[in-house]
């Protein structure tokens, strides 16, 4: 059991896609150090959705990152601009190692997410 979008943007566990998403919260915030009452990115990227940080729906990366991670769609209006902020942040990733997850797996994203807007759908998490 685990997450499964349509168009190969993700299928794995959920726990993976959290830790992506943790490495994408990380990205966003290069430069600076995790705030210090937090014991853990997760604590810190929990902080954020509290926070209401990732609300703006206006802002491409928040599609994603304020995005249920078992239900729900990435509308097809969304998916090229959010591939553009993803491609961004891979820019950041350093060049994949032999055990490196991160980029590879942003890569699967943005060629689903290029796929679902060339195809005029959305992007269905199940």
């Amino acid at each position: 059991m685990g997450l499964d979008t349509t168009h190969g943007c993700w299928h794995g566990p959920y726990s993976q896609f959290m830790r992506w998403r943790i490495h994408l919260h990380r990205l966003i915030h290069i430069g600076q150090d995790m705030p210090a009452e937090f014991d853990d990115d997760r604590e810190w990227l929990y902080a954020a959705w509290d926070s209401g940080e990732y609300n703006d729906q206006s802002v491409p990366i928040n599609v994603l990152m304020n995005h249920s991670d078992c239900d729900g769609r990435i509308l097809a209006e969304d998916c090229g601009p959010l591939a553009d902020a993803l491609e961004a942040l891979l820019a950041l990733m350093p060049e994949r190692g032999i055990y490196d997850e991160m980029r590879p797996a942003t890569e699967r994203f943005i060629a689903g997410l290029r796929l679902a807007a060339a195809e005029g759908e959305d992007v269905e998490f199940h």
